[in-house]
């Protein structure tokens, strides 16, 4: 049973839950791989490498040398803010969430396998870093700085929730129910290493039965059907008419 000072936690991924990245990652992929000299992977195989890290899913889905994974991921991430910012955007309803998240008593935080650098810097153009009380990213294999941060789903999740469980002790709080919500079977598989369920969303990079196959506590079509899967996971009522002013500074 949950007590005052339980505060229910909502963990979300970012591209493909948040963030619509509308070919930013996949186009720039394309492009990048063919600078090298290489054929460019089919869009199927390329929509597979939203939601992984892009070292990871070089191996995983194409036949490239490893020698070329580094100069391949230095072209794409050369050019993929400049894309990003033209091409993506906020999915529909997703901001009135986690507006409405941020002015409850739940904590809100992201955690995604892109770089945390370029993580912290979508969403601060976005104009979503305030409504996270934490942001937890990957390491970027071209920034030494970053080699500390883990590298896997399941890693960026535990970072997270650290980072909550140590911040709710110093006030007095501990971490009551907590939820992720991603669009991937690596959500998923991270979210159950901790225990967790994980909502799946079907607007993101996987369908319903990958997500519904890895184990998705749900598969929801639109916000309203997120808001409601959230207020079960979590008891938070999600009010669509909250407003509250976000939450400032978040952990990272």
């Amino acid at each position: 049973m949950m007590t005052a000072h339980d505060v229910p936690t909502v963990l979300f991924d970012l591209d493909g839950t948040v963030l619509d990245p509308a070919g930013a990652i996949t186009e720039g992929l394309s492009d990048a791989i063919a600078a090298h000299g290489f054929e460019r992977p089919t869009p199927e195989t390329l929509r597979k490498f939203v939601g992984p890290s892009t070292d990871s899913s070089l191996t995983q889905y194409t036949s490239i040398p490893s020698e070329y994974h580094q100069a391949i991921l230095a072209t794409y991430r050369g050019g993929y803010l400049d894309r990003a910012r033209r091409v993506s955007r906020v999915y529909p309803g997703l901001v009135e969430i986690l507006r409405d998240l941020s002015a409850s008593r739940a904590r809100v935080g992201i955690a995604t396998q892109k770089p945390l650098p370029t993580t912290n810097t979508l969403l601060e153009d976005f104009g979503l870093t305030g409504y996270f009380d934490v942001v937890s990213g990957a390491r970027d294999s071209l920034k030494p700085e970053t080699r500390h941060l883990p590298h896997d789903k399941a890693g960026v999740i535990d970072r997270a929730l650290t980072l909550l469980r140590d911040d709710a002790a110093g006030r007095g709080e501990t971490l009551g129910p907590c939820v992720m919500v991603g669009d991937r079977e690596h959500d998923i598989v991270g979210a159950a290493a901790h225990g967790m369920p994980c909502i799946g969303v079907s607007w993101g990079f996987g369908d319903p039965e990958e997500l519904l196959n890895a184990g998705a506590e749900c598969v929801v079509d639109d916000a309203a059907g997120l808001r409601r899967a959230i207020e079960r996971a979590t008891g938070v009522a999600v009010s669509s008419t909250s407003s509250g002013a976000p939450p400032t500074d978040p952990l990272s």
